[in-house]
């Protein structure tokens, strides 16, 4: 009895942590879709130079081995070879140019819609989060609410999540739900596993972006630096393509 009535006062602490983690990695999320926004398109052209290089070393290296071997280098053949080998690269810069794009296509919402969705948010996670409520993982209807709550929430889509509300207390009423039952077990060691969670969130990247985000001078001076260092690669770039067309005679 004396090891509930502890799970029970430590409680609330846990289901705060929990909201707070959920909030900064709400905030991660949005903190890299304004990041790039900002500076998506200098890294995408540095990204890409990068890769060019990338390219250009290999192929180099395929030909001085054929060259070292008495052939005439088979750049055919050559360039089959390293464009295989540099696939996942240019998958990589496919899947950044679709977060760039998609950050364009985010806007602004007003203040008091946001503070809303949060608002419910938290009421609807109090009795479903899977943490809190361990009939969410076990039932399919269940799971399928929360994460359709957790989607609006991330997309601060009011209206879903006023409509969610609903079909949550009607859900959770159906079944005979009452939150107030619920024990945590391991309560303590849940709650030291989320307070490191946290820290760990709000102390690197994405969730950092916002420092360069909120200082003007430090965000400018981000877009030198990413265009000097493309200017670094494009000098690179036009050395390697000499050395290349001086192996192959191209």
């Amino acid at each position: 009895m004396d090891l509930i009535k502890i799970a029970l006062g430590d409680y609330p602490r846990y289901e705060e942590l929990l909201l707070r983690k959920d909030k900064f990695e709400k905030e991660a999320i949005l903190w890299y879709t304004a990041y790039i926004k900002v500076f998506g398109k200098y890294l995408i052209d540095l990204f890409e130079i990068k890769v060019e290089c990338i390219r250009l070393k290999k192929l180099i290296s395929y030909a001085q081995a054929e060259i070292n071997k008495g052939f005439t280098p088979n750049m055919d053949e050559i360039n089959k070879i390293v464009a295989e080998q540099m696939r996942s690269y240019y998958e990589e810069l496919d899947v950044m140019i679709k977060d760039h794009n998609e950050s364009l296509k985010s806007k602004s919402l007003p203040a008091h819609v946001i503070l809303k969705v949060k608002k419910i948010y938290r009421e609807i996670a109090k009795i479903l989060h899977p943490d809190i409520n361990p009939e969410t993982g076990k039932d399919p209807e269940l799971q399928d609410l929360w994460n359709r709550v957790s989607v609006a929430y991330k997309c601060n889509n009011l209206e879903e999540i006023e409509e969610l509300q609903v079909l949550v207390n009607k859900a959770l009423s159906e079944k005979g739900f009452d939150v107030t039952k619920v024990v945590i077990p391991n309560i303590e060691e849940k709650i030291k596993k989320l307070e490191e969670e946290i820290n760990r969130i709000i102390t690197t990247d994405p969730y950092n972006y916002k420092f360069i985000l909120e200082d003007k001078e430090e965000t400018e001076q981000m877009k030198k630096d990413l265009e000097n260092e493309q200017k670094e690669y494009n000098n690179y770039k036009t050395e390697l393509e000499t050395v290349l067309s001086e192996l192959t005679g191209d």
